[in-house]
């Protein structure tokens, strides 16, 4: 299995959580923008569909894009204006070249 360039065509960008202190001197949970690369996305499929159903399926997707180690399931990622929490990382290919994350879309947040 391999990847090429021409199927990374989405510009995505990664955000993990972080803690901030506001103006009142609260923490609040926020989040910071590590890095924008190019993904390939694509809807779950076949046993996935049946697998993903207690996830809203229909809002289920894959993103698959070039392997960083320092991915997390706790993080999520940005496309266009949507959010979508990351559920699963999977890193493939035969020398961990790249990765799959199976994330799911977020309603009723704002970008930011």
């Amino acid at each position: 299995m391999s990847i090429k360039a021409g199927d990374l065509r989405r510009v995505v960008t990664l955000q993990r959580p972080v803690s901030r202190v506001n103006e009142k001197g609260r923490r609040i949970a926020d989040w910071e923008d590590v890095a924008t690369v190019k993904a390939g996305k694509a809807d779950v499929s076949g046993r996935e569909f049946y697998q993903a159903q207690a996830f809203h399926a229909e809002d289920v997707v894959t993103f698959t894009l070039r392997s960083r180690r320092d991915v997390e399931a706790s993080w999520r990622l940005k496309h266009r204006e949507e959010i979508y929490n990351i559920l699963e990382v999977n890193h493939l290919g035969y020398m961990g070249d790249f990765m799959r994350l199976k994330c799911r879309k977020v309603t009723g947040e704002a970008v930011k």
